[in-house]
């Protein structure tokens, strides 16, 4: 872990993280900063008409009306990966946890269809082809996260991953989450959590998850919102947090967390292999967020997005 004394947010946009550092992402990569925050990057009416029509067209629903057949089936558990090609799913804290804390995926994600790359392949391509359809001729919140982390990059390519042969994989996911559905602390790696060494993203040797907040869930005055502990997952650590026991790690440790308070429009960018979660807020409307992963070596000219 970097020796730094003050572990704060970069913010409040992509001019403020370009005074503070000449190459913000190598910042993300060594883990000295929490998180790259840009407030406002999507106007909130734009978040809130993109929800609507999402609901609309059917996509995602309403969660004051009946949950339809689709989407049950669809609802993906908390918790819920799966590691190299291995068919069965893994819980990352070990058990599967109580019904009604469902999420529903639009898009491709690799974490879940990863264990079949074929299918992994086809189903994201039929996903850029919804989201090509979705934001056809209006404003795309897709290319404005692609066009930020281009500009935070500064002298890199920022483009969809993609396998040698050319197959590109889902250039992003809209995730909502139901029923106060958590994000335990855990992290996120291609290489060390998956193990999915099959795969092109599999050679980067950082990766960061960059999120637009669309819609967030709200229980009076509280809503739900992303921590991140100054702690990158290492052997150590991993028992603890399959075991649930990650706070009682964190306070002998004296480790260090933030949280990131965001509303409907903010972007951010944080390194997934610091430890981080979403406790849940069972409110009544769910969280909705656009979401990416991002692959980034500082020898590489390229950094490849997906979901």
């Amino acid at each position: 872990m970097p020796e730094v004394t003050d572990w704060t947010l970069v913010e409040p946009d992509i001019n403020a993280a370009l005074d503070r550092f000449k190459y913000p992402l190598e910042e993300l990569a060594a883990a000295s900063v929490p998180a790259i925050v840009l407030r406002q990057a999507w106007p909130e009416d734009k978040c809130r008409a993109l929800v609507e029509k999402l609901v609309r067209e059917e996509h995602l629903y309403d969660p004051h009306q009946p949950v339809p057949e689709k989407f049950q089936q669809a609802a993906i558990p908390e918790g819920y990966y799966r590691e190299g090609s291995k068919s069965e799913p893994i819980y990352a804290w070990q058990a599967k946890t109580a019904t009604g804390r469902t999420r529903i995926d639009i898009g491709t994600s690799l974490g879940y269809r990863g264990s079949d790359k074929e299918d992994f392949l086809t189903h994201s391509a039929e996903s850029n082809r919804l989201f090509s359809e979705l934001f056809a001729g209006g404003d795309d919140p897709i290319k404005l996260m692609y066009d930020a982390l281009q500009r935070l990059s500064v002298n890199k390519q920022v483009v969809t991953a993609r396998e040698p042969d050319g197959r590109l994989y889902g250039s992003a996911i809209i995730r909502a989450h139901y029923g106060g559905y958590t994000y335990k602390p855990h992290f996120d790696s291609v290489r060390l959590r998956e193990k999915r060494d099959n795969y092109a993203v599999h050679d980067f040797e950082h990766q960061f998850a960059g999120v637009l907040v669309l819609q967030n869930s709200r229980q009076g005055s509280r809503t739900a919102q992303c921590r991140l502990h100054h702690c990158l997952w290492n052997e150590e650590v991993d028992p603890h947090l399959k075991a649930g026991t990650f706070y009682d790690y964190a306070e002998e440790h004296h480790i260090d967390s933030v949280e990131v308070c965001l509303e409907p429009g903010d972007m951010y960018f944080f390194n997934t292999r610091c430890i981080h979660e979403v406790p849940g807020v069972d409110g009544d409307d769910p969280r909705i967020v656009l979401a990416t992963f991002v692959g980034y070596s500082t020898d590489r000219d390229e950094i490849f997005v997906w979901s």
